[in-house]
């Protein structure tokens, strides 16, 4: 029997595996979103992706290491033609599986499915309480679809979370858009700085707010929080990147990002890879996990970070720990 769920701010030297595990399970996806640190988008899926056997096997270590949580993301994970496979492999094992996703997939049939293999919550993705904002934000993307998939999973009976991304043509819609999931159904509300990492250091220019406009957007959160308490949680970060990182350097949480081609990262906004588990066991991949941010090569890169933004192009040149 699973022991309960700690704090993912656990020490993870005191833990035989880790708390929650993000899973990218394929970087393909059918928008081209303009913040996409994934740098995903349609004929974007890694040529080494991993097959069906080896993520089952993957799932199968989760499993027996009694992970509670893991999500899988993308891209977008919905389009990988064995995710069901996955789901029910995962679920079925004991293992607490949250989907994150753009909604365009949320079809009654695949929400029923969903339902059925006892998904814990579906994450959509809606930057933006207007078509206008939300179309230019995830292009390829139709604001409709992704309320209709919410709504379908909600008909569902599936717990939603929305996450919100703002730019410089929709941050002052973020109060709108909290009152637009609760009345979507959603139990939690996610948001923070854009970060200048993937496609938006290529679109910067469109997208960054100017930084006097984040008091008022925080300030706007801060009473939201306040208006749906109880109803609704609304949960933002105010940090920069920087400033995560380097909080995350002192303070790590027990987790780490599988990639689509089993690669084990520290955290998405690092270039730094600790394992694979294509080829090693997750006990392995945890063990260089614990030894890994401790490592020069991390704290050199978060101090070369806040000199020369630009460095953050290089987040998907790996570099082996």
């Amino acid at each position: 029997m699973k022991t309960a769920v700690k704090s993912e701010e656990a020490a993870s030297e005191d833990l035989g595996a880790p708390l929650y595990v993000a899973w990218q399970i394929t970087n393909e996806c059918n928008l081209a979103c303009l913040h996409c640190i994934e740098e995903s988008g349609p004929g974007k899926a890694f040529k080494d992706e991993l097959s069906t056997e080896e993520a089952l096997g993957i799932i199968d270590q989760l499993v027996k290491s009694e992970v509670p949580y893991v999500s899988f993301s993308g891209g977008e994970p919905m389009v990988r033609p064995d995710f069901f496979q996955m789901v029910e492999r995962i679920t079925k094992g004991g293992v607490g599986l949250k989907i994150e996703t753009n909604g365009h997939y949320l079809s009654p049939k695949n929400c029923r499915r969903l339902k059925d293999l006892n998904i814990k919550a579906v994450q959509v993705s809606i930057d933006g309480a207007t078509p206008a904002s939300f179309n230019k934000m995830r292009v390829h993307g139709r604001f409709d679809t992704a309320l209709k998939g919410i709504e379908t999973l909600r008909e569902a009976g599936i717990p939603i979370e929305i996450n919100f991304v703002p730019a410089k043509f929709n941050i002052f819609e973020i109060g709108e858009a909290v009152d637009l999931a609760y009345r979507l159904g959603a139990y939690s509300f996610y948001t923070g700085k854009i970060m200048y990492t993937g496609n938006a250091v290529r679109t910067w220019h469109i997208t960054a707010p100017d930084e006097r406009d984040y008091p008022k957007f925080f300030r706007t959160l801060h009473a939201k929080s306040e208006e749906y308490k109880g109803r609704m949680r609304v949960y933002f970060h105010e940090m920069g990147l920087l400033d995560e990182l380097r909080y995350r350097l002192v303070n790590p949480a027990a987790l780490f990002i599988i990639l689509p081609n089993g690669k084990v990262k520290l955290i998405n906004a690092l270039p730094f890879v600790c394992g694979d588990l294509r080829t090693q066991k997750l006990g392995q991949v945890w063990a260089n996990f614990q030894v890994a941010w401790k490592d020069p090569k991390v704290a050199d890169f978060i101090d070369k970070l806040a000199e020369d933004p630009e460095i953050v192009s290089k987040l998907h040149q790996w570099v082996e720990l």
